[in-house]
């Protein structure tokens, strides 16, 4: 009986959309407060105005997947490629977006998967090569003082090259050969390692310049492979390295004989400043003739204490002989120096043939000239192709105006039948419909003697009672 009264207890209070969403993310970040490291491929990215990454991991494993976001500030300092396709390591947290109630992981940090594999086999080819004394000091070369031909092993389109070009032939008139290879992806290495080998085959190659500029660490993978440090320490000239920036550095880099902080400082390191040849030339000149007046200076005076103890004639001989001496001298330092000059002219010429500005200039006249003859071609074309847009348009306005007519006039067919198969009209023709109970009625058995009907006609509506059910 007491079970009986006792009182009902009343249902719990339901919690909002909103309240149950910030309780299921408070939950979750409490049980993950420290960050984990998960691991997946990069199955779908999209890179917002902002500049956060929204993006999803899938687990190659299981048929499993996990919505991901990472701010513009993170995402900058990511060290791996955040692409579809790419195997990631991803630091970060867990949560639930309030709004839509949907479950993503917030990545703080970035890592291409298998890094520390990677770096493990770096270390160890890096001691291989170490132990074999390709690092060694001894075996470095120095490099020649007055190149004349300098190769360069890099890529063709990148701004390493020229900026080695441009500092070369500001420099230092000298003749350049590319060997074209990539200098980045999978197939890099073996490119370089054949670059390499082929520009040896120039007999009057005097130095070798291999390199790129600047990247991340997997852009300069190729210069820490084997077959490119092989490469480079069995070149038959100097090499210099010059791959990066100041802070990369690579197994290229200590096979070398030197190493550049950048391409650009390679080309300085390889080739003397003109200007400061040419005075080094004159001063040297200077102290020539310096010496020989004083040396002719000396003869003179020895010349004269001699004359009043030698007879007259043996100092005539003396004095023509010291006079054939000075002649000769001076004509031979005449024609060293005009030589020498004549050498820093062709020099001079040299340079500033091959000055960048020059070679811009002759680059845009031929440009100038390319684009004179396609100009009036490329407008008869935008003629013949404004004509065809043209005609193109009218035959859609004409297509245009007969589809519709064609479904005005079905239109009117479809209205003229539904009109004629109206339940309205059929009433208006003398018939009328007897409903029962709500229903309208179609078989008289389902009435019997005594109930009532209900006639609806075109005009107004009767109520009968039924007297006797035929069939």
């Amino acid at each position: 009986m007491n079970d009986l009264l006792r009182p009902v207890s009343a249902a719990p209070k339901p919690l909002s959309i909103s309240e149950f969403n910030r309780t299921a993310r408070e939950t979750l970040e409490q049980r993950f407060a420290a960050s984990v490291w998960i691991e997946g491929e990069i199955s779908s990215a999209k890179l917002v105005t902002s500049g956060h990454l929204y993006f999803e991991l899938k687990d190659e494993r299981e048929d499993a997947r996990l919505a991901c976001v990472m701010w513009k500030g993170s995402l900058a300092k990511a060290k791996a490629k955040m692409t579809v396709g790419e195997k990631i390591q991803l630091r970060g947290k867990p949560t639930i977006y309030n709004s839509r109630g949907s479950f993503q992981f917030v990545g703080d940090a970035a890592t291409a998967a298998g890094a520390g594999a990677a770096a493990a086999a770096f270390e160890a080819l890096k001691e291989k090569l170490r132990a074999e004394g390709l690092f060694e000091e001894e075996r470095k070369r120095p490099l020649p003082r007055f190149p004349k031909v300098i190769g360069v092993v890099t890529s063709p389109t990148g701004a390493a090259l020229q900026d080695i070009i441009k500092e070369l032939f500001r420099r230092w008139p000298v003749r350049v050969v590319v060997s074209p290879t990539l200098v980045q992806g999978a197939e890099a290495p073996a490119q370089i390692a054949r670059a390499i080998a082929q520009v040896q085959r120039i007999r009057a190659l005097d130095v070798l310049i291999v390199g790129r500029g600047g990247g991340a660490s997997e852009d300069l993978a190729a210069f820490n492979d084997e077959r490119v440090a092989r490469a480079i320490a069995g070149c038959r000239v100097p090499v210099v390295s010059a791959v990066g920036h100041q802070v990369d550095y690579t197994l290229a880099d200590l096979v070398a004989d030197l190493r550049a902080a950048t391409p650009t400082a390679a080309a300085t390191i390889c080739t003397p400043e003109i200007t400061e040849e040419r005075d080094r030339l004159e001063s040297f000149h200077r102290r020539l003739r310096s010496a020989l007046s004083g040396k002719l200076s000396a003869l003179h005076l020895k010349l004269h204490r001699l004359q009043p103890r030698d007879p007259r004639r043996a100092i005539a001989v003396e004095r023509q002989r010291l006079d054939g001496l000075i002649e000769r001298a001076e004509e031979a330092l005449r024609k060293r120096f005009v030589a020498q000059r004549r050498a820093l002219a062709q020099a001079d010429v040299n340079l500033q043939g091959n000055h960048p500005r020059v070679r811009l200039a002759n680059h845009r006249a031929a440009l100038e000239r390319l684009g004179a003859r396609m100009l009036p071609a490329m407008q008869r074309r935008a003629e013949r192709r404004a004509l065809t847009l043209r005609d193109l348009r009218d035959r859609l306005d004409r297509s245009t105006r007969k589809l519709l007519e064609r479904r005005g006039n079905a239109l009117g067919l479809a209205a003229g039948k539904l009109d004629a198969l109206s339940p309205v009209k059929i009433l208006a023709r003398g018939y009328g419909v007897a409903m029962h109970e709500g229903r309208a009625l179609v078989d008289a058995s389902t009435v019997s003697p005594g109930d009532s009907i209900h006639l609806r006609l075109d005009r107004g509506t009767l109520d009968a009672t039924v007297t006797r059910v035929g069939t």
